[in-house]
């Protein structure tokens, strides 16, 4: 299955591997990497991740790959990896939705 990456999650991904880069270029390669390698293993195993609680979406799936947490959700044409956060960041704060349309944002 083909596997897309929201541009929020890419501006993300190129931040963190340019902070990277200044203080270990090593690990930026091996995130870099890591990245190509979940990418491919999300389009072979797309429910390789579980469900979280912690985003109030159903059907939102999170991976966690070392210290960096990647969520994203299975649809019917692609994956799209929507979010990608270090485990030490803050996460989102999505105020409550009952019917989870999320209008409001």
């Amino acid at each position: 299955m083909k596997v897309i990456v929201s541009p929020a999650a890419r501006d993300y991904i190129k931040s963190e591997i340019a902070y990277l880069k200044l203080r270990s270029p090593s690990a930026a390669v091996q995130l870099s990497e890591d990245l190509k390698r979940l990418k491919r293993d999300l389009g072979r195993f797309s429910q390789m991740g579980h469900f979280t609680e912690e985003l109030p979406v159903p059907g939102i799936r999170r991976f966690v790959m070392g210290a960096y947490l990647i969520d994203y959700e299975i649809r019917a044409d692609a994956i799209l990896i929507f979010a990608i956060r270090h485990g030490r960041e803050r996460p989102p704060i999505l105020p409550p939705d009952e019917d989870f349309d999320f209008e409001q944002l």
